[in-house]
């Protein structure tokens, strides 16, 4: 799991051109964006182009469809490609054959965030949330960061901003080891779960990988880590760290948390002194718990903690994360990009609206994934009232004999949960609109394509008013 030398990374300046394969994902969208605004010059393709294309395209990107070696600009310094990309893909063999210089998403991070103060947030689940209340934190003082986040945020309207200040906020990426190509001054730390290891195969690799990260934040940096999680807690130390979490232990703890609605006020304290009381306008315990790692983000960062609180208060939330369509007729979506079984718990636990009869449709999220987690994936669903599986979302994977959302259904019947069916994805939209009744709350829950039926389903019923609380 090393990592390629500094010298090996480009200078990002005016007049580069590159070219991003995967251009459509959340993150190489992002990362094309402000390669745009430092005046790169900038092409991509995708197996389909999403409204993250297009938005590039109305920024000045060559953008197009498909995969193949013709698309590749006749003068090309570098090619980039996402972890979606097969490395057999032909544009990707041609990019090599000529020579030109090519590089994974989390390389161009590296040389983007080079020469930079990066504040990196890891860990299976939480990211994206934390890196843009992280985000949030920096724009609020004043920092000018530059942010790379894995979703949209909603007070930013976009994923990606190319700043001026000294500071680069960044989701990392742990599925393929890329974030071992980053030498972080502060890294933050959520969790470790068993997720990716159709990529390291055993999660004692995985654990491994986490612990060198740690090792390459640089010699004046710090580590921000949650202690809750039994794995961070025991693996991952550092010579300057804060902790965090509900433990009392922790250098950072919460007490005194109200949740309500879809959001939740709590006391913060700090080494037994009281910070004050905190607002957030998004929902869950595990928001909670992310706004401590901003808190100790701030500590660590001497950020005054009036800033501090004012940046959580603001932050309205990320694309994908509880986004909460309201429709004709008392019907509710939620939109979240929740695919593990950790994610699944604490997106329904986030629902407080008891009244409310709670559906589920899942679209489980590559075959590997759903092997391994089957007997996970049976029981995360308690919540719902009633459970949609759909067909898996690939990615890029070949599917596997006996792996199928139809199996899945029956596992969770099996468990003894009294309402799930499978419904093919073709079926999907037009089956939810006929059951979807007045007082219902239906998420749509996954990381593929789902979204996109959602918000066509939405659409369908009439244009919602779009809210996150």
């Amino acid at each position: 799991m090393s990592r390629p030398a500094p010298s090996r990374w480009p200078l990002l300046h005016a007049g580069l051109r590159m070219h991003f394969m995967g251009v459509g994902g959340i993150g190489m969208s992002g990362l094309a964006s402000i390669c745009l605004s430092r005046g790169c010059v900038v092409s991509g393709c995708d197996t389909k182009l999403n409204s993250m294309a297009r938005r590039l395209q109305e920024q000045g990107a060559v953008v197009t469809a498909g995969h193949e070696p013709t698309h590749l600009p006749d003068q090309l310094d570098v090619l980039v490609y996402s972890a979606a990309v097969s490395s057999q893909e032909p544009e990707l063999a041609a990019a090599r054959a000529r020579g030109i210089m090519v590089l994974s998403r989390g390389e161009l991070l590296a040389a983007l965030s080079a020469g930079q103060r990066l504040v990196a947030v890891a860990g299976a689940h939480g990211k994206t949330t934390t890196s843009g209340m992280a985000a949030q934190l920096l724009l609020q003082a004043g920092w000018d960061p530059t942010v790379v986040v894995g979703g949209v945020m909603l007070s930013m309207g976009t994923n990606a901003r190319a700043g001026s200040g000294t500071y680069v906020v960044a989701e990392s990426d742990e599925s393929d080891s890329s974030f071992l190509h980053l030498s972080p001054k502060i890294a933050i730390v959520t969790n470790i779960d068993r997720e990716h290891l159709n990529h390291y195969q055993t999660f004692d690799r995985l654990i491994a990988a986490f612990e060198q990260f740690v090792t390459q934040i640089t010699p004046s940096g710090i580590l921000i880590r949650c202690i809750d999680d039994p794995l961070v807690r025991e693996v991952l130390m550092h010579r300057s760290q804060i902790s965090y979490g509900v433990r009392p232990e922790a250098d950072v703890t919460v007490r005194r948390v109200a949740l309500r609605d879809h959001g939740s006020r709590f006391e913060v304290r700090h080494r037994g002194r009281s910070l004050g009381f905190f607002a957030l306008q998004v929902p869950g315990q595990h928001n909670v718990l992310n706004a401590l790692a901003i808190v100790s983000l701030g500590l660590a960062l001497e950020i005054p903690m009036i800033t501090v609180k004012e940046a959580l208060a603001a932050f309205q939330g990320t694309g994908r994360r509880f986004q909460v369509l309201r429709l004709p007729g008392d019907i509710w979506f939620v939109e979240d990009y929740a695919h593990h079984p950790s994610e699944i718990r604490a997106t329904l636990a986030a629902d407080t609206m008891r009244s409310r009869h709670r559906l589920v449709v899942f679209q489980p999220h590559r075959f590997s994934r759903t092997q391994s987690l089957e007997r996970e994936f049976s029981t995360c669903f308690e919540r719902a009232d009633g459970v949609i599986v759909t067909d898996i979302y690939g990615a890029f994977e070949p599917p596997i004999p006996g792996v199928s959302g139809e199996r899945l259904a029956g596992l969770i019947k099996d468990q003894g949960h009294p309402c799930v069916r499978y419904v093919p994805k073709l079926e999907l939209s037009s089956y939810v609109g006929r059951i979807a009744q007045p007082g219902d709350t239906i998420f749509f829950l996954g990381a593929g394509d789902i979204g996109e039926l959602c918000h066509d389903l939405a659409a369908t019923l009439r244009p919602p008013q779009r809210t996150v609380r």
